[in-house]
């Protein structure tokens, strides 16, 4: 156990070591946080904090809320409600499709039990609002200092705040729905699923009735789990977006009693970790309250409840405070990952790097022409964007994973049968996923970001 000196000694090397890294992606030409995990790898070899360790509790309660309150204020009300369309579809049934797909391959290729599988799955779909929002900053600002002797027009500027908006929406509320099924096949009860299921197939000619019947509980089981879990999905995600909303509202109302900046900034602040607070009593996604609240501040609150000095300051103050969460948390993930046993196992990692990626290729692709079908029959939803060639191999190559796969894994209960091989198997997904992955996009993102507006 630290010392709160040792603490203190601690933070500054991890932040001085983030600042060196900042400097070495100037030269190097790859996403800050890759760099980070690039170093964060050859500090856990050399066991430079060996008693540095990542919990859940820190993610979930400390580092999640204010990085996805950020994400949630940089939301435009107009693009959002533009393209309400495709970022719910690929948020939620994209999600729903790419967590099952993976869960039932992971079942059935290595042998893990039904459940295990299935929260694996939930586990490693969530995409990384971090990395994709500083992405997209990076990309924007390259963008603007191109065309900065150029005059860009309403048409031009609306299209790049869609596909912002496309990406780093469909990021958030990615992480929202994953957590929620996380928890719901958590609590799935599928003790009694193997004599159920293998009774049911069993069919003869003489025990007709029988098998008849096995067949009724098989169905009426499957009908039960569904709508279980059903009723609790709906109640977490649905719940915690109400939620935040009037948690937001209710702050706003609070922002309009302040006279003074700073005290403007803080309640702004304290309204992520009020959300957080509100919804884990209430058992509903804090992930969802806090991503309405935030949206709700930034589309009311600081439209009609604050000073124009808040608006100048606030932004500055929330992004340098998430800047520095994601410099530790970066370096501690790639510490905490262990590449020699990675080695051992080199055919089961390449097998879950293919796995999560064509999960998230699948949920893309299966989903959006769906989504471009119903935006052309309903005007409705004929503003917003036509998911084309290039924004889908931006939404795959996107989904990036990032700190709550590594929480959800590092909070499963500490007697589950094969906790540690998931814990090991989502490190290896998040690792690929923050390096290779990560400058892939980054990539893609510098071809092909200006060709997209």
């Amino acid at each position: 156990m630290y010392h709160g000196s040792h603490i203190i000694i601690t933070a500054i090397i991890l932040l001085s070591i983030a600042s060196a890294g900042g400097i070495l992606t100037r030269y190097f030409k790859i996403p800050y946080a890759s760099m980070l995990v690039i170093i964060g790898l050859f500090v856990g070899i050399f066991h430079i904090f060996p008693s540095l360790k990542i919990t859940p509790y820190l993610i979930y309660y400390v580092f999640l809320p204010v990085v996805i309150f950020e994400g949630a204020v940089g939301i435009k009300l107009r693009p959002l409600m533009s393209n309400v369309l495709p970022i719910g579809a690929l948020s939620i049934l994209g999600t729903i499709i790419s967590a099952i797909f993976t869960g039932v391959i992971f079942h059935f290729v290595l042998d893990f039990p039904l459940k295990q599988s299935l929260i694996f799955g939930a586990i490693i779909t969530p995409t990384d609002p971090i990395t994709i929002l500083s992405m997209l900053k990076n990309g924007a600002m390259r963008l603007k200092n191109e065309n900065k002797n150029e005059k860009e027009n309403k048409k031009e500027m609306e299209n790049r705040e869609d596909i912002e908006t496309l990406l780093a929406g469909e990021s958030l509320f990615n992480d929202g729905i994953s957590l929620v099924l996380f928890e719901v096949f958590l609590n799935l009860n599928l003790r009694n699923a193997a004599h159920i299921f293998s009774d049911g197939m069993r069919f003869s000619l003489s025990s007709l009735n029988s098998s008849l019947y096995h067949l009724y509980n098989m169905f009426y089981y499957i009908f039960g789990i569904i709508q279980a879990s059903a009723v609790q999905f709906l109640y977490e995600s649905i719940g915690g977006s109400i939620l935040g909303i009037i948690i937001g509202y209710l702050v706003s109302l609070v922002l309009s009693l302040a006279t003074d900046f700073l005290t403007e900034i803080m309640i702004s602040l304290l309204l992520a970790y009020a959300s957080l607070i509100a919804a884990y009593y209430l058992h509903m996604s804090f992930i969802m309250a806090v991503i309405f609240s935030g949206i709700t501040l930034a589309n009311y609150g600081f439209k009609n409840k604050v000073t124009g000095r808040t608006l100048e300051v606030f932004p500055i103050v929330v992004e340098y405070i998430t800047f520095i969460i994601n410099s530790i948390l970066f370096l501690i993930i790639g510490i905490e990952i262990n590449l020699f046993k990675i080695f051992d196992i080199w055919l089961i990692s390449l097998f879950i790097i293919a796995l999560v990626l064509f999960s998230r290729f699948l949920g893309v692709y299966i989903i959006s022409p769906l989504v471009n079908l119903i935006k052309n029959r309903f005007k409705i939803f004929s503003n917003g964007l036509t998911l084309n060639k290039r924004y889908k191999r931006f939404l795959v190559f996107g989904g990036l994973k990032g700190a709550l796969p590594i929480a959800m894994a590092l909070s499963l209960p500490l007697n589950m049968h094969l906790r540690n091989e998931i814990i090991t198997y989502v490190f290896i997904a998040v690792l690929f996923s923050l390096t290779v992955q990560a400058i892939s996009f980054d990539i893609l993102m510098k071809n092909g970001y200006k060709n997209s507006i």
